[in-house]
């Protein structure tokens, strides 16, 4: 009776050239073994299979019945195994109609969405990209479950099933609309102050980092409007004296399509970080490594 449950892999292979080659020491020389390994992984593999498996007639080897018939099976096995199990179907961004999930803010889908998908066009004709809502309480078990593929964000992780990659830093500025009075006030810091205020935001809290970095320095703001939206916010400040705040890239991202000026925030905000994250399970994965490369470009260029 076979005992195959210790039989190694590397024996297996070593088995299906004994079998081609009819001669151990070819066998050995294919497989990078010395004559005394071969000896003894064939002495192992016939006690395995409870058969001789091989047998010398004069100066060459014979197979055995068995052997016989085990050899197209486990050529076939063999193959099989390195075609569908070590070796990953190849990625192809050309021709792959592959569907891609990014949860992210919609700030960022502002600008990341037209000069991304633009980009993808031309390369990617076929690949599909989906932008979903960033879940900001549980943006790793969105990565974690599969719902996401990437998850672009300000918020920081160290969740161990995350890999994470820097994307940008920025910067806040300002924008009041074309022709406002603070554009002309001799005093920026408290015509900034004076004048009202919009939010982009979710929640009730009518605070900002705006807020606080005043505070430091003994002022404070009137947050007049509030928007759930960063894209609504443009609306507001043309037709309106009210002033908003965002990162400097959202601004140049609209600047052009709004009558608005942009203009040095008048007091001290800390910059931040842009990162994206992924599924650890996904590092090897040759179509999330290809989307993540191009959002690297993307986010570089713009």
């Amino acid at each position: 009776m076979s005992n195959i449950s210790d039989v190694e892999l590397n024996q297996l292979r070593l088995l299906q050239i004994i079998f081609e080659t009819k001669n151990l020491t070819r066998a050995g020389e294919r497989a990078g073994l010395t004559q005394s390994a071969v000896s003894h992984a064939l002495k192992k593999l016939r006690h395995s299979f409870n058969d001789s498996l091989v047998i010398r007639q004069g100066n060459q080897l014979v197979l055995t019945p068995r052997a016989e018939a085990l050899k197209p099976q486990l050529a076939r096995w063999l193959n099989d195994f390195e075609k569908h199990i070590l070796h990953q179907e190849q990625f192809d961004s050309a021709t792959s109609s592959r569907v891609f999930y990014i949860a992210t803010s919609d700030l960022v889908e502002q600008m990341l969405a037209g000069p991304l998908l633009t980009h993808l066009g031309r390369i990617a004709p076929n690949v599909r990209v989906v932008f979903t809502k960033l879940d900001k309480r549980g943006f790793a078990s969105q990565i974690e479950s599969g719902e996401v593929d990437f998850s672009i964000s300000v918020m920081e992780s160290n969740h161990p099933s995350l890999m994470v990659k820097t994307l940008y830093r920025d910067e806040f500025v300002s924008i009041v609309r074309h022709g406002h009075p603070l554009l002309q006030s001799s005093d920026k810091v408290q015509a900034f102050c004076n004048f009202p205020h919009v939010l982009a935001g979710t929640g009730k809290d009518t605070r900002g980092m705006v807020d606080d970095a005043l505070a430091e320095v003994g002022l404070s703001r009137t947050v007049q409007y509030k928007v759930a939206n960063f894209s609504s916010a443009p609306y507001i400040v043309e037709d309106s004296d009210a002033i908003f705040t965002a990162p400097r890239k959202f601004i140049h991202a609209i600047a052009t399509r709004f009558n608005v000026t942009e203009i040095t925030t008048p007091c001290a905000i800390s910059g931040y970080a842009m990162k994206i994250y992924w599924n650890i399970r996904n590092k090897d994965d040759q179509a999330i490594n290809w989307l993540r490369a191009q959002i690297v470009e993307v986010t570089k260029a713009h």
